[in-house]
């Protein structure tokens, strides 16, 4: 091995060596100041590494996963290396509201975006949609199959659901095999028909088990509608929706169960139609 690659080897050892003993001792003061509570100053922390370039620093950090770390020259060209501060900004950006295994925005994300469309239900008097949806006995597919063909089954959901829904709408994973989809503008009719033909594509896809083996995964769905007619909140939406799931799951499973319509308690008792009626009139 020429002189020179042995004198960056040494010098990439040492970086490295470096980097993880600061790693341990930043860890060290984090869980510190996590349970103290108490709130102190943050600083950055810069390092001079003569004889590294950019090429080469890209080069250890792609190989050992240092992208957490950022960098800037001396001299020369900044652009380079602000381009990578931007790109990790918006990475862990991306990362704060989405699922890594589906892309699908992530619980964090579902509860602002569904706050903001009750509030703007509320202002504007117009639909929004919630809709709880839930796979049907994923665990099964799990212990049958194994976890990867259970975490294929979630991603290829989570495209049928991408597919179906328009721009503006939110689709979210939960946690788990459990989705939600908010729908904003729609009510529960167009919501139903939009989510009875999402279940009736995925029931009809088929996946291979590593036996070769065929099977098929079905949905349940609790639904609601809130049209800006009384208070509420996130938690008050979300429990209607998983109250209908609940009452799809135990009738059965595979179908689209609707809530009772919380903007309904409105209407005097003197004018009230049956259930039927009602369910269709505040639905449009």
């Amino acid at each position: 091995m020429p002189k020179t690659d042995i004198s960056e080897k040494i010098l990439e050892h040492e970086v490295l060596m470096e980097l993880n003993s600061l790693q341990k001792e930043l860890c060290t003061r984090a869980n510190e100041y996590c349970l103290k509570l108490d709130p102190e100053p943050a600083l950055c922390l810069f390092r001079l590494f003569p004889g590294i370039s950019m090429t080469e620093w890209e080069d250890i950090s792609r190989r050992h996963d240092l992208k957490q770390w950022l960098t800037l020259p001396i001299d020369g060209d900044a652009y380079p290396h602000l381009k990578q501060v931007q790109e990790t900004m918006e990475r862990l950006s991306y990362q704060t509201d989405h699922d890594p295994l589906t892309g699908l925005a992530n619980r964090r994300a579902f509860d602002r975006i569904l706050d903001i469309e009750i509030e703007r239900s509320r202002r504007a008097g117009t639909s929004v949609s919630l809709a709880i949806i839930d796979l049907d006995d994923f665990k099964q597919v799990n212990d049958t199959y194994g976890h990867t063909k259970g975490d294929e089954v979630l991603v290829a959901f989570s495209r049928k659901v991408f597919q179906t829904t328009r721009r503006y709408d939110l689709a979210a994973r939960l946690g788990g095999e459990e989705f939600a989809l908010v729908l904003s503008g729609t009510g529960l009719v167009k919501a139903k028909r939009v989510l009875n033909r999402l279940l009736e594509e995925f029931r009809n896809k088929r996946f291979e088990s590593p036996e070769g083996e065929t099977f098929s995964v079905t949905c349940s769905v609790g639904l609601t509608c809130y049209k800006g007619t009384v208070d509420m909140d996130v938690k008050q939406l979300i429990d209607l929706a998983d109250e209908a799931l609940y009452k799809a799951k135990e009738q059965g499973k595979d179908q689209v169960l609707v809530s009772r319509i919380p903007d309904i308690d409105l209407v005097p008792q003197e004018t009230l139609v049956q259930a039927n009626e009602k369910q269709f009139l505040f639905g449009k």
